[in-house]
């Protein structure tokens, strides 16, 4: 493995979240990475139609899929709710396609919709002046997010989600399309909020100029810490975690692991999800351990790992708050933007939904967090029409959701 593969793991570790937005702790993505960009084409209709879950886990999946197709490589990527932004090494780009074209394939015979996947060498964007920032956050003992920043990271969306496509970045259609989606689950209940409302929250500055923008958002970060306290509003708690029981719903699981609607192997795939749901809600409840699953201290470690806050060059959070908080929340930021500092979008659930990568029950998975009922997505309908409004249509990864 070359040095340059080893990139995303060598750098230094941030445990703050208020120090995201900090430029100094970025570092440039090497030239000879790409930047890889899933995206459910038609989102928001299909979350009209109420298949938020099944957009939700298309994005889950293209980062799972592809951790799977370069497993000696920890690879940088941001959960965007209807797709996913990734960092590969060009020396793996082969595997990265294969995986790239099983997604799409997935997305078409399993969830009749069309994801689009694009890959764009970081090389070009910087010819082009434009940067490609990555910061390692710890997020606790057991798992490390990227957090990215950079208008590299826009400019490489923009091109892979352009009408016709840019054809440079499209993943050849012929070849190889296998995908592995081991680790997959979805077998967790819709997590009630404990306090009042479930926010699904997006902030984009308004300044192009760095510096300012940093400023920006550290005044966002600071006052939303003020406000949401010293559990920041974690959304998960062990009093709303609740698998699903024998007759829950295991189809999203299902089609992801058979990649079909019907049939034996889906049906094989639904009562092992079933099963393994079912054993898990007995352990859980006795706080009893079997098959490596530790039933008191895996619900603990899994809140430590949830995803439900990123930086991206846009500031996402899902949290469980209060009216009242909610209430201080949309009136700062309403303020901010009427001073031209901000644009922002947000959107209310009474619940958090839940996609999870496990690995294995002790330490290694990771637990991707949206609003339900269209969660960051339909936020970003309303952050859109405010940045269509400085002339921005599109700013940072997986902000700029198709409408369609």
């Amino acid at each position: 493995m070359g040095d340059s593969e080893h990139f995303f793991e060598s750098l230094p570790e941030l445990d703050r979240f208020a120090d995201v937005a900090e430029l100094e702790h970025y570092s440039d993505a090497p030239s000879d990475w790409l930047v890889v960009v899933t995206d459910v084409r038609g989102s928001t209709k299909a979350i009209e139609q109420g298949r938020y879950r099944d957009v939700n886990s298309l994005g889950a999946a293209s980062i799972i899929a592809l951790r799977n197709a370069l497993p000696d490589i920890e690879l940088p990527f941001v959960f965007g709710g209807d797709g996913a932004t990734l960092l590969i090494p060009e020396s793996r780009r082969a595997e990265c396609e294969t995986a790239l074209r099983g997604l799409s394939k997935l997305a078409r015979e399993a969830y009749e919709l069309e994801l689009r996947c694009g890959v764009v060498p970081v090389s070009q964007l910087l010819q082009q002046g434009q940067r490609v920032g990555v910061a390692r956050f710890r997020v606790s003992p057991h798992t490390v997010l990227a957090m990215f920043m950079g208008d590299g990271f826009s400019a490489a969306e923009r091109r892979i989600k352009q009408d016709p496509p840019d054809p440079i970045t499209e993943v050849p259609p012929h070849g190889p399309n296998e995908i592995s989606l081991e680790g997959f689950e979805c077998r967790w209940q819709p997590i009630a909020t404990n306090r009042g409302v479930i926010l699904s929250l997006l902030v984009a500055a308004r300044s192009l100029e760095s510096r300012a923008k940093t400023a920006t958002y550290r005044q966002v970060l600071a006052t939303l810490e003020q406000i949401l306290g010293s559990d920041s509003g974690h959304p998960v708690s062990l009093r709303g975690l609740k698998l699903q029981g024998p007759f829950g719903d295991f189809s999203a699981e299902a089609r992801a692991k058979s990649g079909s609607t019907t049939g034996p192997e889906y049906d094989k795939a639904y009562a092992f999800a079933r099963k393994k749901a079912v054993i898990g809600k007995v352990l859980t409840a006795t706080g009893k351990t079997a098959g490596g699953f530790d039933g008191k201290a895996y619900p603990l470690e899994l809140i430590q790992n949830c995803d439900f806050r990123k930086f991206d060059d846009v500031l996402r959070m899902v949290v469980d708050v209060s009216l009242e908080q909610a209430k201080q929340i949309e009136e700062f930021l309403t303020r901010e933007h009427q001073h031209d500092l901000i644009a922002f979008g947000i959107h209310r659930s009474e619940s958090a939904l839940m996609t999870c990568l496990v690995r294995s029950f002790s330490g290694d998975h990771v637990h991707f967090i949206d609003g339900s009922n269209g969660g960051y997505a339909l936020a970003a309908k309303q952050l859109k029409a405010q940045l269509a409004s400085w002339g921005r249509a599109s700013i940072g990864p997986k902000t700029n959701y198709n409408a369609q």
